[in-house]
């Protein structure tokens, strides 16, 4: 996950869980959708952008991914 956002990212970033991806890393709109895509081809999901608030925090994305992948384990 980190790598992903650090590969994202056009300046050198330390995400930590709590690092807001817009406030505190910088992210504009179209790095959060190439983080998104990032993360689905990494882990082989796919990240519903529906109209749920989208995560603002790492820990926020972890816990999205979490449940998604253990989700598709499950069926």
């Amino acid at each position: 996950m980190i790598e992903v956002l650090k590969n994202v990212s056009r300046r050198p970033i330390e995400p930590t869980p709590v690092s807001d991806l817009v406030t505190d890393l910088g992210f504009d709109s179209l790095q959060v959708l190439e983080a998104i895509a990032e993360l689905e081809d990494r882990f082989s999901i796919s990240i519903p952008l529906d109209n749920s608030p989208p995560p603002r925090t790492v820990a926020e994305v972890v816990a999205r991914i979490r449940t998604l992948v253990e989700g598709a384990q499950s069926h």
